[in-house]
């Protein structure tokens, strides 16, 4: 269910489901750079998140029509704090299902879910630098009961819901090539800003920020002191208060707002997770 990451998907629908709307996206990619084809914001009314979905269900009914999108397949992100993972090394020249049988015989050691819960997703990286003849491996896991209440308003509202995502990992396709693995994302909202980074380049972290705390973010922006060299911003910074001036020097770091990639302007930052989405399901 975790979608492997995005990889298998092609011509979905990116959808993020955000504190006050519903955001939908669907790009289409030729000669190496994406053209938005629909996206809609649909304002979410008041309630209690996914303990009233009837809500959730309605606006994205209505972002459907608003979109005018005839695509009913869905990609949504989950957020990193609803997801744990973990870089692991399994021997090489096992076949998919051979790692899968191994991540799963090791799951009550690496995640602290019932297994009768547990929905894992992994992706191979590569060959691994400091365990030679291994390879390192992304494992994202997270609670089936945690998706299930997502999986049935998708249904509800005419939507098949074929991939979910970390939402760090899908906004990385965001940042530029010289840029990853150096620079964190900072996407500020009216209702609190998140900052997404990326260990090693590969784990994703995050961290969540009230309004106004922007100008109180220490300089180890990072739970155990991991920061970056730069922080590239989408969002307006006036939904913060604090320009980017003042950001780059409390953090002392370069702060400057992000970049279009390969045709995908993120000026206006609440559709930046629904594009990132879209991306990554398009061939």
């Amino acid at each position: 269910m975790l979608g492997r990451f995005g990889k298998d998907a092609s011509s979905l629908l990116g959808v993020e489901i955000a504190f006050d709307s519903i955001r939908i996206a669907q790009l289409q990619r030729r000669r190496g750079r994406y053209k938005p084809l629909v996206w809609a914001v649909e304002p979410l009314a008041p309630g209690n998140g996914w303990q009233d979905p009837e809500r959730i269900v309605a606006a994205l009914r209505s972002a459907c029509r608003q979109s005018g999108s005839r695509e009913r397949r869905a990609a949504v992100a989950l957020p990193a704090s609803q997801v744990i993972c973990k870089l692991c090394q399994l021997p090489g020249g096992q076949a998919p299902s051979q790692m899968e049988a191994q991540l799963l015989a090791e799951a009550d050691r690496l995640f602290p879910f019932p297994l009768e819960d547990l929905v894992l997703d992994f992706q191979v990286l590569g060959a691994s630098s400091r365990h030679p003849g291994s390879l390192d491996v992304l494992v994202a896991a997270s609670r089936q009961s945690a998706l299930q209440p997502m999986q049935a308003a998708f249904e509800a509202a005419g939507l098949e819901l074929e991939v979910a995502e970390v939402d760090s990992i899908a906004l990385r396709r965001l940042m530029p090539c010289q840029s990853k693995g150096q620079a964190a994302l900072l996407r500020i909202e009216p209702g609190g800003s998140t900052l997404h980074g990326w260990l090693d380049d590969t784990l994703p972290l995050r961290r969540e920020l009230t309004p106004g705390a922007l100008a109180d973010l220490p300089g180890e922006v990072f739970a155990g002191g991991v920061g970056p060299e730069e922080v590239l911003v989408v969002g307006a910074p006036e939904a913060g208060h604090c320009p980017l001036g003042r950001l780059s020097e409390r953090l002392g770091l370069p702060c400057r707002l992000l970049p279009a990639v390969a045709g995908v302007d993120c000026r206006d930052g609440r559709m930046a997770l629904a594009f990132s989405l879209a991306m990554g399901s398009v061939h």
